[in-house]
């Protein structure tokens, strides 16, 4: 069976500490280095073309995987577990929750590392957040003395940043930038200290020109900036070491300022820790936020947050939480966006490091995408595109550091081949299962798409059914599978409706006559 793998050629560039989730302030932990997976590919990957003329504009041009020869089914001659039933349109179109946070660049200083333009094409990447490049695309770097005039080109220093800008433009990719500073900074690049700008007017009025700056570069590429988030976690003690008023005081000032400047860019932020919606103290601080926004009339388009969590749950529970929040404080229209997510994994404990480098931590992330997906989410950029080295095969990305993808990369090809299928419809699965999550829909020419996602040890089996008239058997099924049992994602033609997924396993299922 042919296969095509992907191709990356390597290059270099920073290298620093990674983060998880830990407490209510977001302290820092060091992951693992356990050994790396071998290499991973795709299996049946060739192109179909790009999407209708009529799919989302996101979607045309989106890489899927190849057709295979399927047989017509034959019905099931055993009794499945679950039935799950596929209905009618709800009415909702699927968001392109296919966002990352850092790349396409080499991350790291290891010559092996590499560039991941290729690879984020091939697995349907659309936007890159611009944090944690640590040193490029800083305020620290690139307005790094706040005494300076912000009135002056030469206060600036865009060298380093607009390489890594380039980059992303070059790709096809969104940019979607944060203002603020990465976790730390990488040798050669100045610190952000103390934390919070130390001249908060000067801050804001340079704001304005570095969104100005990339503003007139994107429309150059013709790649259009449309999403400015306001920092990063200034709920973390790492991110921000003043009070939270003072936070909410900057916060206001710059979107103010920022929409004066730009009325048609859309700007929010502010990136809150897991603690926003996990812990009481950080619940308190989200309702505080809002309370002064609202108070001092400051508008904003889009409300950014993040979580890192092994239960799916906890993605729906804080996306309904925050859009709750939202609508309460009269900021109904605004977007709900996850900025950084993943799972959790924490060094110098007994972790599972399948979270990270198996299959299990693909059906979990999965099955918050789906979650995400059914809370009405507006936009996603998972965390992180790659790893800053191979000695840290358990870090947060979905690539290792040479550019060979983990189980919860080809898991992110089919979200992009799911998210195709836009328009949402109603599915239900009995008897109901809380480790089965679904997700179907279908394209403008009538093809219909399942996104299963089993987040138990134990492996079940589902009986494929309509609501309507038409009968499962008639149709031809193509599975796409992501599992421990092999590296690559595995394309089969089933010849009845019944299907059989395996313990933490992802499947795509393409249904069409």
């Amino acid at each position: 069976m042919k296969r095509q793998r992907f191709v990356l050629v390597s290059a270099s560039i920073l290298f620093a500490l990674p983060w998880t989730w830990a407490g209510v302030n977001g302290e820092p932990q060091r992951a693992t280095g356990l050994r790396a997976k071998p290499g991973i590919g795709l299996r049946n990957g060739k192109s179909e073309g790009p999407a209708s003329a009529d799919s989302p504009g996101w979607a045309k041009g989106l890489v899927v995987a190849q057709r295979t020869p399927r047989r017509r089914l034959r019905p099931a001659s055993g009794a499945a577990a679950h039935t799950v039933t596929i209905g009618a349109p709800t009415g909702k179109i699927l968001k392109p929750l296919l966002g990352v946070n850092v790349g396409p660049i080499p991350a790291g200083s290891d010559p092996r590392n590499a560039d991941l333009t290729t690879a984020y094409q091939q697995i349907g990447v659309t936007t890159i957040r611009t944090h944690d490049y640590y040193g490029p695309l800083d305020m620290a770097t690139m307005y790094p003395d706040q005494n300076a005039d912000p009135a002056n080109p030469a206060s600036y220093d865009f060298t380093a940043s607009d390489a890594v800008f380039q980059a992303i433009l070059a790709g096809g990719f969104e940019p979607y930038l944060r203002l603020g500073d990465s976790w730390n900074n990488a040798p050669g690049y100045p610190p952000a200290n103390p934390r919070r700008p130390a001249n908060p007017s000067n801050w804001v009025r340079a704001a304005v020109e570095v969104v100005r700056h990339y503003k007139a570069l994107s429309e150059q590429k013709g790649v259009p900036l449309r999403y400015v988030e306001i920092w990063n976690e200034p709920d973390n003690r790492r991110f921000w070491d003043g009070t939270p008023l003072e936070f909410f005081e900057l916060f206001a000032a710059t979107a103010k300022a920022l929409k004066a400047a730009f009325p048609d860019l859309k700007i929010g932020g502010p990136g809150l820790t897991p603690a926003g919606f996990k812990a009481p103290q950080g619940r308190q601080y989200t309702q505080s936020f809002l309370e002064y926004m609202q108070q001092n009339n400051v508008s904003f388009d889009f409300f950014s947050w993040h979580m890192y969590s092994n239960d799916p749950t906890d993605f729906t529970g804080a996306a309904f939480f925050y859009r709750d929040l939202l609508n309460e404080y009269g900021y109904s229209a605004a977007e709900s966006h996850i900025t950084e997510w993943n799972t959790e994994f924490k060094e110098g404990q007994d972790g599972d490091s399948a979270l990270r480098t198996g299959a299990k931590g693909a059906a979990i992330m999965t099955a918050a995408w789906i979650g995400l997906q059914q809370q009405g989410v507006d936009a996603s950029t998972f965390y992180r595109g790659t790893d800053p080295s191979l000695a840290l095969p358990t870090f947060y990305g979905l690539f290792y550091a040479d550019g060979r993808p983990k189980p919860v990369a080809l898991a992110f090809s089919l979200w992009s081949q799911m998210a195709a299928h836009f328009q949402q419809l109603d599915v239900t699965i009995s008897p109901s299962n809380p480790g089965l999550w679904t997700l179907a829909g279908q394209n403008s020419e009538g093809e219909v798409a399942l996104l299963i996602a089993n987040t138990t040890a134990a492996p079940t089996s589902m009986n494929l059914a309509f609501s309507d008239s038409r009968n499962a058997s008639d149709y031809n099924l193509t599975v796409r599978t992501v599992s421990d049992a092999s590296d690559e994602i595995e394309t089969s033609a089933p010849e009845s409706n019944v299907i059989a997924i395996g313990a933490h396993t992802v499947q795509l299922v393409i249904i069409r006559r």
